[in-house]
C-alpha cells in the first residue's frame, strides 16, 4: 500500500493534469446537454438530454474528488511520516580505497655504556691506576612532524537538507548511525556518498525512498575497505522527481 501511495504522490502533476482535462470537457458535454433540454420541445427527448445531463455533472464530480484525493495523499501525507523512523534498505556499495601515506616514525637510538673496570688490590703488589672508560652516546632522531591538511568546513546552505550526526570532523567507525533532515518539495529519494580525501568523483553507500524530518536517515557501515585517515568528504544528496539534487557534505575522519 506504502509503495502504491508513494507512486501517486511522484505521479501527482500528471492526474492534476488529467483531472483537469476530464472536468473540462464533462463541464462543457453537461452545458451542452442543458442547452438541448431547453430546446427539447418532446418528453421523451427532454428525459434523454436530462440523464446525458446529469451523468456529465456526475462524471465532473469525480474527477474532482479524485484530484482532491491526489492532493490530501501528496500534501498531506509527508506530515504524518515525519514521525515515523525509515527503515532504509542499504544498496551494496563500490568502494574504491585510496591509498593513505602513513608516516614511519624514525626508530630512537638508546645510549650504550661501557662498564667501568674496578681495581682489585693484591698485598705486596702495586696498586694499579684505574682507568675510567668512555661513555658512547649516540643522538635521539626525532620523527619529522608532518603538517595535516586543513579541514574544510560543512557545506549543508538548505535547511531541508541537513547531517547533524555524525558532526563535522568527528572520527567514525563501524556502523554509524546518521542522523538529519531529507525533506525538500516534490521528493523523490536521497542517497548517502563518500568522497575519499584525494579522489575526485565520491562513491555511493546507500539509497532511501522516504522523506525524514530531525530523525534517523539510515546506517552507514564502515568496512575495512575505507582508507583509515582523511579528511574525507561524507555527502548528503536529496533528489526530486524532475532530477535536481540537495546537498550537504561534511568532513569525517575514519578511525581504524
Amino acid at each position: 500500500m506504502a509503495t502504491i501511495l508513494d507512486w501517486l504522490a511522484r505521479q501527482a502533476v500528471l492526474f492534476y493534469i488529467a483531472c483537469g482535462i476530464g472536468a473540462v470537457v464533462y463541464v462543457f458535454l453537461a452545458s451542452a446537454a442543458h442547452r438541448r433540454l431547453r430546446a427539447a420541445r418532446f418528453s421523451l427527448e427532454r428525459e434523454v438530454t436530462q440523464r446525458q445531463e446529469r451523468r456529465a455533472w456526475v462524471m465532473v464530480g469525480l474527477f474532482v474528488a479524485l484530484g482532491l484525493l491526489v492532493f490530501g495523499i501528496t500534501v498531506l501525507r509527508p506530515a504524518e511520516q515525519v514521525a515515523l523512523t525509515p527503515e532504509p534498505t542499504q544498496l551494496a556499495a563500490g568502494i574504491t580505497p585510496v591509498p593513505t601515506a602513513t608516516a614511519t616514525p624514525a626508530p630512537t637510538a638508546t645510549p650504550t655504556l661501557t662498564a667501568e673496570n674496578t681495581a682489585v688490590e693484591t698485598p705486596g703488589a702495586p696498586s694499579p691506576t684505574p682507568t675510567a672508560s668512555a661513555v658512547t652516546e649516540t643522538p635521539t632522531v626525532a620523527p619529522t612532524a608532518t603538517s595535516l591538511p586543513p579541514l574544510e568546513p560543512p557545506n549543508c546552505p538548505s535547511p531541508d537538507v541537513q547531517i547533524t550526526a555524525p558532526v563535522a570532523g568527528s572520527s567514525v567507525k563501524g556502523t554509524v548511525e546518521v542522523w538529519g533532515t531529507a525533506q525538500i518539495n516534490s521528493f523523490a529519494y536521497y542517497k548517502f556518498e563518500i568522497q575519499f580525501q584525494g579522489a575526485n568523483t565520491p562513491n555511493f553507500i546507500a539509497q532511501f525512498d522516504r522523506p525524514v524530518s530531525s530523525g534517523i536517515l539510515g546506517y552507514w557501515t564502515i568496512t575495512g575497505d575505507y582508507p583509515v585517515g582523511g579528511p574525507h568528504r561524507f555527502r548528503l544528496v536529496v533528489v526530486d522527481v524532475y532530477g535536481n539534487t540537495t546537498d550537504c557534505v561534511i568532513p569525517v575522519f575514519i578511525s581504524p
